[in-house]
């Protein structure tokens, strides 16, 4: 920029102008760089907010499903404990009928004359 010694702009208008024109290009051009900077952060937040709402869906959905899974797994205990129970009276109930059809084996037959049943 040429200045004279009282200190006054002795450019050529033309160059002034030019001067003038390419900063308001220039800043023209970065706000329209910002805008789009700012649509596509919008649009970035915008996804991220939905990730995060999705993430926070799944994690309660996760949540729930272990809940589930912790009732099921007592449920199968639960259910083993049961099998277990039956399972001994079963033998308690065969070892009493062993028992039982022992004895009757050993009492005298209907049919047998001798026999104080008979």
């Amino acid at each position: 920029m040429a200045t004279s010694r009282d200190g006054r702009d002795t450019r050529d208008p033309a160059d002034a102008a030019a001067e003038t024109r390419e900063p308001e290009e220039a800043a023209r051009v970065r706000a329209e760089d910002d805008a789009e900077t700012r649509i596509r952060q919008d649009e970035a937040s915008r996804g991220l907010n939905d990730a995060a709402r999705t993430l926070d869906e799944t994690r309660r959905r996760l949540r729930n499903t272990g809940g589930a899974v912790d009732a099921t797994d007592r449920a199968v205990e639960r259910t083993g404990e049961l099998v277990r129970d039956v399972a001994e009276g079963a033998r308690t109930l065969r070892a009493d009928t062993e028992k039982t059809a022992e004895r009757t084996r050993e009492l005298p037959s209907r049919d047998d004359p001798n026999s104080p049943r008979g």
